[in-house]
């Protein structure tokens, strides 16, 4: 397999203005997230989050009342969320260009801490993680949130295919000898982490914090993972998405004969909550 040559993790300006598109919330459903995850931190919160990219989930958590304090590695993703800072006119959002894996900040200033679909982007997200019990103080809180796709949906159908698909291509790929990459970072690992610094989960599964329907066509799934504004191409090599993408291609319009038609999906905003020790 080759190196990725267009891989930016920086997510210039075209992923900047793209992102909202493919992962952004209805109002009243990012209103109803940033409630729910404010009622886990507490009102008036001083909350670190992770990858704040351009907003999704400070913005609405701010309105809630909380103090967010955010951390992204990509200037223009930074440059559009203070953009909509200063359209909002709020104030309880501090923003800083930096990298998770050094985390500029005093330890136990936050009350808590989230982060959404970022760790999967780091190789020590562990040490991440450890970096942030320390951050929050003794019984703070840490909100792990992801997008969750109805899987039995025509959108779930072709990332269940995506996904299989690029194990397959990765396989045939790799050169003699070689070993594969070892996949992102899971729930159970995640969990596990987290015992192992001494947090607890507040509950025994993932909280519901918002659901909705929406509607999409294939070829909007399909391009979002082509064009890697979708997470989970981000770290494909190149060859490897090229040939994952003509299968899944193939795969889609034996499945629907209209690319273009919207059919519906049900979406869900799910919450991973743990207290750290007191």
């Amino acid at each position: 397999m080759n190196a990725p040559t267009n891989l930016d993790y920086r997510f210039d300006t075209r992923v900047a203005a793209q992102y909202d598109v493919l992962r952004g919330h209805p109002s009243e459903v990012s209103t109803e997230i940033g409630r729910v995850i404010a009622g886990y931190l507490g009102a008036r919160a001083r909350v670190l989050e992770l990858g704040v990219g351009t907003g999704r989930i400070a913005l609405p958590l701010a309105a809630a009342g909380c103090e967010v304090h955010g951390i992204d590695v990509s200037s223009h993703m930074l440059a559009e969320l203070a953009r909509r800072v200063r359209v909002d006119e709020l104030s309880g959002i501090h923003l800083a260009l930096g990298d998770i894996t050094a985390l500029p900040y005093r330890e136990g200033v936050f009350d808590g801490a989230i982060a959404v679909h970022v760790l999967h982007l780091v190789a020590d997200w562990a040490g991440v993680l450890a970096r942030v019990g320390r951050l929050v103080r003794p019984g703070g809180t840490l909100v792990l949130g992801r997008d969750w796709i109805d899987p039995e949906s025509f959108s779930g159908m072709i990332r269940t295919h995506f996904r299989r698909t690029v194990v397959e291509v990765g396989r045939e790929m790799l050169p003699p000898g070689a070993t594969a990459a070892a996949p992102p970072s899971g729930g159970a690992a995640i969990v596990g982490a987290l015992t192992e610094l001494g947090a607890r989960p507040l509950s025994d599964g993932e909280a519901v914090a918002a659901e909705w329907r929406t509607e999409m066509t294939p070829r909007q799934v399909l391009d979002g993972i082509r064009s890697r504004d979708d997470a989970e191409s981000w770290v494909l090599p190149d060859d490897v998405l090229a040939e994952t993408m003509r299968r899944l291609d193939a795969f889609a319009a034996h499945q629907w004969s209209d690319l273009d038609a919207p059919q519906p999906v049900i979406r869900r905003f799910m919450l991973g909550v743990f207290r750290f020790g007191a």
